[in-house]
């Protein structure tokens, strides 16, 4: 099992008394149908020592070859786990069938004893569920995907600034893109430094998130009853875990929040954010059922969803150019051509930069910063194609296997943004990873927009600004980073190296300029 192994061994200590307290070997209901192909199980445990290692997605794909199957079913000690690896399949099941799809799987680790119950992207589908999406779509959805524009301008042009002037920084200046935006775009902070108390507080608990989110990371997940042993019972390791990030993650989202409550009271708001605006309009949106702990989760949900997959696609956006010195030079020939050097490009000039456009889509195909996307729940019994799915089951969408598909993306593991383009434009009849990559049905990702204006002016004004290539080792070769990602929920490149550098004195002059 792919846990890691302070929490994972010690865990199956406490098993043989839990498991007297579950009832084994439950059924669904009368079938006549075979459940989808996978592992054959062992009495009681089922497939819990079948489960893939990091990263999981590449065994799940594997394991999916193996078997010959789209659909993937393993059993983890009576719970069933569905893992679809082909995009056609998930349309169909969590588009077409969104209304008994949509719901969240319990999810103990990280909504009960880490306390993230408040962010509707882990609730259960339901009344609460709607309200809270319902507030978050009133500010991200395309209609307004612009109204935000400033504050990303401003914080692409920082990101320029600070590459210009530590360029082998490169990673933590992405990181500090994503999260002082998300930070200012939620509760209008102006972060300025990575000492910041709002920004430097945050980072313990987004990696806790991160872990937790893997499916079969904590045992506790497939076994509820765990979560009440004691700390110190031996295997209690998750509680300790889930305790220091409960302190974090509450901490991450109370504290912002309080701010802008009080400076509202004080009267000393100065920046324009959603929490500030629906605090403002709280008597209006009260007759929506809206209320201050709404509107808590809603703010906590924009950071915590939006920050770290976003920094994720541009350090991977990075490892691409670094890699792929000849698609640096087509992007920066087709800005050349469409902006001439004059300016910054502009979201006015998407239209226009058909190969930049091509390049987003490559880099989220390429690396996906969710490459499990995000699990759903069937709350019905189903069917499919003669296999049965039972109700209760946890989906997983293994997006990683959808964006590796040779028969959708030819040479799918290289990078090739030309695979998107046909004629010198983006080919419509080519699946766009940009519509693959946030879920589907009622559950896809309501920030998406917001997320895709960021990465296009970061890639489009990076690539105008700056030559991107190997860097050199001490015997004057070039240092080929070697590509590794992250086990994590949002898997990013590990650290590598990356010699960065103003393509000209016009180049800086015009980031100076901003």
């Amino acid at each position: 099992m792919s846990m890691p192994e302070k929490y994972a061994g010690p865990a199956l200590a406490v098993v043989a008394t839990a498991i007297a307290l579950v009832v084994v070997g439950k059924k669904w209901g009368s079938r006549n149908l075979p459940y989808p192909p996978g592992p054959k199980g062992r009495p009681i445990i089922g497939n819990l020592f079948d489960f893939p290692k990091n990263p999981i997605w590449e065994g799940f794909a594997r394991m999916a070859e193996e078997y010959d199957t789209d659909i993937l079913h393993l059993d983890l000690m009576g719970s069933p786990l569905v893992v679809l690896n082909n995009s056609d399949v998930a349309t169909d099941l969590l588009e077409r069938h969104s209304i008994v799809y949509s719901d969240r799987p319990r999810m103990p680790m990280v909504n009960e004893l880490m306390g993230c119950s408040w962010s509707f992207s882990m609730m259960p589908y339901g009344n609460t569920w709607r309200i809270h999406r319902k507030l978050f779509h009133r500010f991200f959805n395309v209609s307004v995907a612009d109204q935000f524009d400033d504050k990303i301008h401003k914080a692409v042009n920082v990101f320029l600034h600070r590459l210009s002037e530590s360029p082998e920084r490169f990673l933590k200046h992405a990181h500090f893109l994503t999260g002082s935006l998300t930070l200012s775009v939620a509760y209008g902070l102006n972060v300025e430094s990575e000492s910041d108390k709002f920004y430097s507080a945050s980072e313990d608990a987004m990696n806790a998130f991160d872990i937790a989110l893997v499916p079969g990371t904590f045992l506790v997940d497939v076994l509820p009853i765990l979560k009440y042993i004691p700390e110190w019972f031996p295997g209690a390791g998750f509680k300790r875990f889930a305790r220091v990030a409960k302190k974090n993650i509450d901490g991450s989202v109370n504290s912002p929040f309080q701010h802008v409550k009080e400076s509202l009271q004080a009267d000393t708001v100065i920046t324009s954010s959603f929490v500030a605006t629906c605090l403002e309009e709280l008597p209006e949106l009260s007759k929506d059922g809206i209320d201050e702990e709404a509107i808590r989760g809603v703010g906590g949900t924009i950071y915590f969803g939006g920050e770290e997959t976003t920094a994720s696609a541009i350090k991977s956006f990075f490892l691409a150019a670094t890699l792929h010195p000849e698609v640096v030079r087509l992007a920066q020939q087709e800005l050349d051509e469409v902006i001439g050097g004059v300016r910054l490009p502009d979201f006015s000039d998407k239209p226009q930069l058909p190969y930049i456009s091509a390049v987003v889509k490559e880099v989220l195909r390429w690396r996906p910063p969710t490459p499990l996307g995000s699990t759903h729940r069937l709350t019905e019994d189903d069917t499919y194609k003669g296999l049965f799915i039972p109700a209760g089951a946890t989906i997983i969408n293994n997006t990683w296997a959808f964006f590796r598909n040779e028969l959708v993306y030819p040479d799918a593991h290289a990078f090739k943004p030309d695979r998107f383009l046909k004629d010198g434009q983006i080919d419509p009849e080519v699946k766009d990873p940009e519509q693959l990559l946030f879920g589907r049905g009622r559950r896809i990702c309501p920030g998406r927009h917001f997320a895709l204006r960021v990465l296009f002016l970061t890639v489009a004004r990076t690539l105008a600004t700056f030559d991107v290539s190997k860097c050199l080792g001490g015997d004057g070769n070039p240092i080929v980073p070697d590509g590794k990602c992250t086990p994590g929920a949002i898997s990013q490149p590990l650290p590598f190296r990356s010699d960065i550098k103003p393509r000209s004195t016009h180049a800086l002059s015009l980031i100076e300029g901003h």
